[in-house]
This record gives C-alpha cells, sequence and structure tokens, in this order.
C-alpha cells in the first residue's frame, strides 16, 4: 500500500526553465507519494523508499528514494531520477536541490528541452538565469550540431552555449567538423546557429580545411570566415 504525505508551505524542488521557484510569499504544497515514508515533524525530515513520486505545483519528479529536510530546504532524490517541468525533462542517478534557485544532478544526465539535448557526468542548474554547467564528458545536441567539451555551459532560454578545454564540433547537416580551444554556439528562432572558433582553432567544409586563432562558422550558410593570420587548404572536388 503506497502511503501519501502532503507537507504545506515548503519549497522542494528547483524550477527549470522559470525564474523563480515561487513568488514570494506564496505557500506551495508538496506531495510526496511512496511506498514507505518517515516524516519526523519535530526535525522536519522526511524519508521516502520506493516508487518515489513528488508534485509541486506543476513539477513533477520521480525516483527510488528521497531525503528532505523542511528546515533547509535540501532534498536528495536518487535512483533512476526523472524531473519534468516547463516542457522541459531531466534524468539523472541522483538529483540534490540545494535551494530554490540551485539544482545538481549526476550520473548519465540528460537535460531535454526543445530541440537541446543536455548530456554530462554532473549538471548544476540555475533557474533564475536558465543557466547549466556540465562537466564530464559534456555533450550538447541541436538541430544544427552536436558540442563535446571538457565543460560546456548552455543558457537555454537564450539558445546559447560555451564549451571550453578542447572542444569538437560536427555538423552533418552543413557538413562541418571543427576543433578548438573554446567554441560559442548561438541560434535565432527558427534560424540557423552560428558557431565561433577560438585558440588553436580548425574547420572542415567539404573537405577545406581553414585555420587560425578565431574562425566563425555560419551553419545555415556554409561559409566560414577567419580573423586574423589564417591558413586556408582547399581540395578540388
Amino acid at each position: 500500500m503506497k502511503k501519501r504525505l502532503i507537507v504545506y508551505a515548503l519549497a522542494i524542488f528547483c524550477s527549470l526553465g522559470s525564474a523563480s521557484l515561487y513568488a514570494a510569499g506564496s505557500s506551495p504544497s508538496v506531495e510526496l507519494t511512496a511506498d514507505t515514508i518517515e516524516y519526523d515533524s519535530t526535525q522536519g525530515v522526511a524519508v521516502a523508499q520506493g516508487g518515489v513520486r513528488i508534485v509541486r505545483d506543476k513539477a513533477v519528479m520521480t525516483g527510488y528514494a528521497v531525503r528532505y529536510n523542511a528546515n533547509t530546504g535540501e532534498t536528495v532524490l536518487s535512483g533512476g531520477v526523472k524531473v519534468v517541468q516547463d516542457q522541459a525533462t531531466l534524468t539523472a542517478d541522483e538529483v540534490q536541490s540545494l535551494d530554490g534557485n540551485h539544482l545538481t544532478a549526476t550520473g548519465d544526465v540528460v537535460l531535454v528541452k526543445a530541440d537541446q539535448r543536455l548530456t554530462g557526468a554532473q549538471l548544476d542548474y540555475y533557474s533564475d538565469k536558465s543557466y547549466a554547467l556540465l562537466s564530464g564528458g559534456a555533450r550538447l545536441t541541436t538541430s544544427d550540431a552536436v558540442m563535446t567539451a571538457p565543460q560546456l555551459e548552455s543558457w537555454i532560454s537564450e539558445n546559447r552555449a560555451v564549451g571550453t578545454g578542447g572542444v569538437h564540433i560536427v555538423s552533418d547537416t552543413h557538413q562541418v567538423e571543427a576543433t578548438a580551444d573554446q567554441a560559442a554556439y548561438t541560434s535565432g528562432n527558427a534560424e540557423p546557429g552560428k558557431i565561433v572558433l577560438s585558440g588553436n582553432a580548425r574547420a572542415v567544409q567539404q573537405g577545406n580545411t581553414l585555420t587560425g586563432n578565431t574562425l566563425t562558422i555560419l551553419l545555415g550558410e556554409k561559409a566560414l570566415n577567419a580573423q586574423g593570420r589564417t591558413k586556408l587548404v582547399i581540395t578540388p572536388q
């Protein structure tokens, strides 16, 4: 028999894609359902296991086990975690909500929103800026290209991302492959993206190779631009 616990005026989830968790002065309720629940009202700590499901406003979190501290607001959900809110879906081995703005996910992290898919070993997400920081084999997949890097920052609502530490970019659609120390990707609404490569930049498009300190790839135009001293090697078709 599953048990249900409803705790009022407590925050449990760091909102994905919204400016803040809830308006000041509001008292959102949290509904926790699981196979077993232990709640210490004196300490304000709830521990639950088995088919955990947490609902707050329009946010739904599921997993195997959760520990929630009502006094600090800290929430730790583990075991096949899935979070759904505002057309965004996050999956990971473990998710911690440290406060009303900061969420940390670890272990096979996947965040999907619109046409963006972010993966990595660890994700730190800040809802007030719609900002995500991924580390450990970070990857951004969009309709234009795939970017991989040791560390990747993404401003999701702005369709903007920056990869650092040795970046690799592949766009099969636009026949481009590129590497650089750093890469900044931007894309407008329903518009092809632009990638600015800096530091040991190298781009190959249809057999032609362009190298330099700073290169710009215009994906929609299938064009490569260079700034500073560059080298172009053209392969006859």
